[in-house]
């Protein structure tokens, strides 16, 4: 299966969903843009988003690999199954698009037992 996605027809003005129906799809995409955005063009890296793909009516085993192309797509190919690929266009301005965020700290807990 191919999917090519522009990730902006999908969200909304806030980089959420733009409908309930979208989110698991977009959650997907945005992972997949966290792993690739922060790479250089030519570059590829292996994700922890598993294959969709269900060859032989078995599930298949395969982890994503992502590279951004020469032109700055975004490009996610099964390196098992080779039967899922998604070509992501859009992500540039996104929040997804710097990588996972940075550490915060946690926040200060009022109930010492909540430690234990």
């Amino acid at each position: 299966m191919y999917l090519s996605v522009n990730i902006r027809d999908w969200l909304d003005e806030h980089d959420e969903p733009a409908t309930p129906a979208l989110r698991s799809k977009v959650l997907r995409i945005a992972r997949l843009i966290e792993y690739g955005g922060t790479l250089e063009r030519g570059e590829m890296r292996i994700t922890l988003v598993e294959c969709s793909r269900r060859p032989g009516r078995k599930p298949c085993e395969g982890l994503l690999f992502v590279t951004k192309t020469e032109d700055d797509l975004l490009f996610a190919v099964c390196p098992i199954c080779k039967n899922e690929s998604i070509t992501i266009s859009g992500w540039q301005d996104t929040v997804y698009a710097d990588g996972p965020m940075p550490p915060i700290p946690p926040p200060a807990l009022k109930d010492p037992v909540l430690l234990n």
